[in-house]
């Protein structure tokens, strides 16, 4: 009886199969704890979710990508480490000028910032900007792709140009002219201009991410970098003119954490300290992740030192700055921000401590003996309940942007379309911060303190190299870049291929493997590269 009951159940079970596959109802249902682009992008907090994974990627490149890269490459800094070859070489190729298209750091770049424009065009072509907080969001997504084909285009020169998600048989872009690469990151700028409120009027929920005044000075600085002086004066000057900022009274706080999203802050990107990482290499961690390579190593210093400087006694050395730029500013009389931008001899003595030497008595490898003090590890704006939490959990932000940076723009826009009253102004303001008289030069010499200012005031903050080629000052100033490096014994490695070559490092090579998976780009390397 049991196998009879047991046969018909599997007849009608074999049935039951059948006439359910059948039917397209059974086979076609909604797939459980997936979401898609056509289901999300639909109320203010998934698209602010989607707005945060840009904001996210933007954070996530911002060690070795953004602050080594910028750094290596002027002539502020070493490429140090604990010997040739410590850093994998990498630093040392592009601190030298000795990188070529297959250089993992150029490409690390150059994908990074598609990977910003990527999430973009995400939050940009799904989200219907019904709501008012979804249009500001929309266009905050613009200002940071703009931003990024600001880099791409004055690193790389021109670079295809995504404005939409791509399918697969779309994967092979050409590069596109750079008058309309220009036109459209002036398009992302001036649109999200025209829907976000000033910082003051920003939702208290938003306030920390973007407003008009940050985009305008994304704007400013894109228009100076184009050469178009009197448009960018009168971007930098609607910032001016809104009264939403100020120099922060004390230099040495401005890119600490007290600090923070205070009257200096254009843009900057914030890090947490909360989340009590055990390792020095979780990115939303902060920069505690990366700065641990900028410090001075432990092996040269004493202990005591390290907790003196407010840092803890883990560090790689791979930027040191170089001492032309510490006597820069003994030159210009500025002991304020040489105070708080770099440490040599003379100061570590002031303190109690030894020289920054090897124990035979000589400057460590890729160094002049000085110590770099900004976005290193402080241990105080750490979080954690003990020296190597705090460490692995600085979440001091990033300033991409600040108002001593817009006001020296400022300064240079105005001088450069004739102004030269505007442009005192201005500078002034920044060197009265500092305790510095004023200038009072015009003309070409102004623009020589202006370019001086700009060194002094935003040493090791990722500008230099990029002002250097804008002025087409890059050639003389980096010519002999990395022809002679400290080896840590007294004498110099001379690397063959250093520095900067005339007609070639004006742009960094399109990566290798970018023009390989993309065949629209062959041929089409830049010059000096193939």
């Amino acid at each position: 009886m049991k196998t009879t009951i047991y046969k018909f159940s599997k007849i009608l079970l074999v049935i039951a199969l059948f006439s359910f596959g059948c039917s397209e109802d059974f086979l076609e249902y909604e797939q459980r704890g997936v979401q898609t682009v056509d289901s999300f992008y639909q109320t203010d907090d998934q698209v602010f979710e989607a707005l945060m994974a840009v904001f996210d990627e933007w954070q996530n490149g911002m060690g070795f990508n953004y602050v080594y890269l910028h750094n290596a490459l002027s002539d502020e800094s070493y490429a140090g480490g604990g010997a040739r070859g410590d850093n994998g070489g990498i630093l040392e190729e592009i601190n030298e000028y000795r990188f070529t298209a297959t250089t993992s750091a150029i490409r690390g770049y150059y994908s990074w910032m598609y990977n910003c424009i990527n999430r973009a065009n995400l939050v940009i072509d799904y989200t219907d900007p019904n709501t008012d907080n979804k249009t500001m969001f929309v266009a905050m997504a613009k200002a940071l792709r703009g931003y990024a084909y600001f880099y791409l285009s004055n690193l790389w020169g021109e670079v295809p140009l995504v404005l939409h998600e791509l399918n697969p048989d779309e994967y092979n872009q050409p590069r596109t002219p750079m008058a309309e690469i220009n036109a459209q990151i002036e398009q992302d700028f001036s649109e999200a201009i025209s829907v976000l409120p000033l910082r003051s009027g920003m939702p208290a929920k938003y306030r920390q991410l973007l407003s008009k005044g940050s985009v305008e000075a994304m704007l400013g600085k894109h228009y100076l970098f184009q050469n178009k002086f009197a448009e960018a004066a009168s971007a930098f000057q609607s910032i001016i003119d809104s009264g939403e900022y100020d120099l922060y009274p004390e230099y040495s706080k401005v890119l600490r954490k007290e600090s923070e999203h205070g009257v200096e802050s254009v843009f900057e990107l914030n890090f947490s300290s909360t989340l009590s990482y055990a390792s020095i290499f979780g990115p939303e961690s902060g920069i505690g992740g990366w700065v641990v390579m900028n410090g001075p190593r432990p092996e040269y210093l004493p202990a005591m030192t390290f907790f003196m400087l407010d840092m803890f006694p883990f560090s790689w050395g791979f930027i040191n700055p170089h001492k032309a730029m510490y006597d820069a500013y003994k030159e210009a009389g500025d002991h304020v921000r040489l105070a708080s931008s770099i440490m040599g001899p003379n100061e570590l003595a002031a303190m109690g401590s030894t020289p920054y030497l090897t124990p035979a008595g000589f400057v460590p490898y890729g160094s002049d003996g000085y110590l770099d003090l900004k976005y290193l590890g402080y241990m105080s704006e750490g979080g954690g309940a003990d020296p190597w939490t705090q460490f692995s959990n600085v979440g001091t932000n990033v300033r991409m942007i600040r108002y001593a940076d817009v006001l020296l723009m400022a300064a240079e826009a105005y001088n450069r379309s004739g102004n030269d009253d505007k442009a005192k102004t201005y500078l002034n303001q920044v060197r009265a911060r500092v305790s510095l008289g004023p200038v009072s030069s015009s003309g070409t010499q102004l623009f020589q303190d202006i370019k001086t200012e700009r060194k002094l005031e935003l040493s090791f903050e990722m500008v230099r190299y990029m002002d250097l080629q804008r002025w087409g000052d890059a050639y003389e100033a980096l010519k002999d870049q990395g022809k002679k490096v400290p080896n840590g014994a007294g004498g110099f490695y001379e690397p063959q291929g250093a520095g900067y070559d005339k007609g070639k490092n004006e742009l960094l090579p399109i990566p290798e493997y970018e023009m390989t998976v993309n065949t629209a780009m062959e041929g089409q390397q830049n010059p000096g590269y193939n």
